[in-house]
């Protein structure tokens, strides 16, 4: 045990202590805030830009209504929205287009609005600009032509437009979360989805770099010949064993300080920057069961890795090699819209007792609707059952690899290392 313990204690100073280790102990959840709540910043920015538009309107009645309702002020005062009205020109359609075409390819317009006279039966009109895909332009000038030919249709029928849409409002409707003796509060899609959503590429991120420290810290030992020094003074379990609970030591320790970050984003995240922090909220076991699967998802992927470096002879054989773990990683990633929407559904269910998907998808349907502590503690039972497993198989595999070099085994030669005692 107590060469264990000088294995792991060299391993968490060589990690901590490296500059890597607190620029990416700042830096995630740096970038995993910006990716969440950036997008809602940039969003509600004014960039102050100004659309010239051109206007053929053929109904007669679009143009000076759309004129009005468009009429928002960017911060410097000025339209947001400019529209030429172009629908009393002579020229004939086709020869009019051309022309407005080749303003906007001059960029002396940015695009041309055609309402065809048809447009209430059609329901279709044309917008062309250079930028097809700024889709909040697109969406405000449909959106206020869409109201205008509403408006008329109803008010040709004798009714008055105002007192329909009271009648045909939309109801809101504000989702309570229940749980077992807890406190009831609102909560949403929104809300549930993206708290698990940036647990889980946490979790994700974390397994993955810190297995793939393991297995090149494997690989590099291996290659520069140092296990064999290092084997005179411990046996092949302990280098391994040791490894492993040093790397996720310092994984712990990130923890722990993406944990008080996180507390004090909770709290005062939503006052210093304004954003509806508080709606993201999380309750205490939370943090319990996202280190309970760390640890286990952990100990579980990492001893993989392990294995594969160890009989691995070159860094790019070893991704390769590596390459089914990433995919039980990215699995679980591609089922999460489905387990958030569906946390009790069958699929759910099994997909997330399985001990390589359990440390992500049980996590993610803890944070979104508690499963029983049948499930939870049969997947944690479960997992454990198959890291105690890899772990032997691996012991026998990483005991052999390690002082292996050249050709790579092949699956034969694998399990003759593992039936070996």
């Amino acid at each position: 045990m107590s060469k264990i313990i000088t294995i792991i204690m060299r391993e968490f100073k060589e990690s901590v202590l490296k500059k890597g280790f607190l620029i990416s102990t700042l830096l995630t959840p740096v970038f995993m805030l910006g990716a969440i709540f950036l997008p809602a910043v940039l969003s509600g920015v004014d960039t102050g830009e100004k659309y010239t538009i051109d206007v053929i309107d053929r109904t007669g009645f679009v143009f000076d209504e759309l004129d009005q309702r468009l009429d928002a002020k960017n911060e410097d005062g000025s339209r947001r929205f400019n529209f030429n009205n172009r629908s009393k020109d002579k020229e004939a359609d086709q020869t009019l287009f051309a022309e407005l075409k080749e303003k906007i390819n001059k960029e002396l317009s940015d695009g041309l609005l055609y309402i065809p006279a048809s447009i209430e039966d059609s329901a279709r009109i044309e917008y062309f600009t250079k930028n097809v895909s700024n889709f909040d332009v697109n969406r405000t000038i449909r959106g206020a032509v869409n109201d205008i030919v509403t408006d008329n249709k109803i008010k040709k029928s004798g009714l008055d437009p105002a007192v329909i849409k009271e009648l045909t409002r939309r109801i809101e409707l504000v989702t309570v979360k229940i749980k077992e003796g807890e406190e009831e509060k609102e909560s949403g899609f929104i809300e549930e989805y993206f708290v698990t959503l940036a647990f889980v590429m946490i979790l994700y991120v974390t397994l993955l770099l810190y297995g793939t420290s393991v297995m090149r810290g494997v690989l590099e030992e291996k290659n520069s010949r140092v296990v064999e020094v290092l084997l005179s003074s411990a046996n092949s379990f302990q280098l391994m064993f040791g490894k492993i609970i040093g790397l996720g030591s310092v994984g712990l320790t990130q923890y722990l300080i993406w944990s008080l970050l996180g507390i004090s984003v909770s709290l005062y995240g939503g006052a210093l920057t304004g954003l509806p922090i508080g709606n993201l909220s999380f309750e205490p076991y939370i943090f319990f069961y996202f280190i309970v699967f760390f640890i286990l998802g952990y100990f579980l992927f990492s001893t993989l890795y392990a294995a594969f470096g160890a009989i691995s002879n070159t860094d790019q054989e070893a991704q390769q090699a590596s390459f089914p773990i990433v995919m039980l990683l990215i699995i679980p990633l591609i089922m999460m819209t489905f387990i958030v929407k569906n946390p009790q559904s069958t699929v759910s269910v099994i997909m997330s007792i399985i001990p390589f998907f359990s440390p992500i998808l049980m996590f993610a349907r803890i944070n979104t609707a508690t499963p029983t502590p049948l499930e939870i503690w049969g997947s944690i039972f479960l997992l454990v059952i198959t890291i105690i497993f890899s772990i032997w198989v691996v012991a026998r595999i990483y005991r052999v690899g390690i002082l292996s070099y050249g050709k790579k085994p092949t699956l034969a030669e694998l399990m003759r290392w593992i039936r070996t005692k």
